[in-house]
């Protein structure tokens, strides 16, 4: 079961981020109705979820016509290596695969194709085989060995 954590950051990420923009401007009660959340989890999210280490600026302003600006920053060169293991940590391959798309590592297209691999290889293989296919995959995706 998700926490309204993760279901807060996994719709700013699929659903304000689906248009591939590099940044999204929201406001913070809309976001809680159209959750069912209070604000305050809104706010907690973006402060965990949504850092420069993961990639992400979030810029707020308050008051009357307030805003939040949601920045996603880019990846320097070298830092695909980094994106790896914080991907790999994932509980499954597909969940690196989200992880790559989500960070930018691979493109949506990219992410759909290896999703439908995994798919198709279903229970044939183990998911530690998946998850290196997937690590394998990123690599030639990105030039190396």
């Amino acid at each position: 079961m998700s926490n309204i954590a993760d279901v807060i950051e996994q719709f700013i990420i699929s659903e304000l981020f689906a248009n591939e923009e590099d940044s999204i401007n929201v406001k913070r009660s809309q976001l809680a109705e159209k959750l069912s959340c209070a604000p305050s989890q809104i706010t907690y999210t973006l402060t965990t979820r949504f850092t420069p280490e993961k990639g992400y600026e979030v810029e707020s302003k308050r008051g009357n016509g307030g805003f939040i600006r949601i920045i996603r920053l880019p990846h320097p060169e070298g830092q695909e290596a980094a994106a790896l293991p914080a991907a790999a940590s994932s509980r499954s391959a597909e969940e690196m695969v989200r992880t790559l798309t989500q960070q930018r590592m691979i493109t949506a297209r990219e992410g759909k194709l290896l999703s439908f691999f995994l798919e198709f290889l279903g229970d044939h293989i183990t998911e530690k085989d998946k998850q290196a296919m997937i690590v394998s995959a990123f690599r030639a995706l990105n030039g190396g060995n």
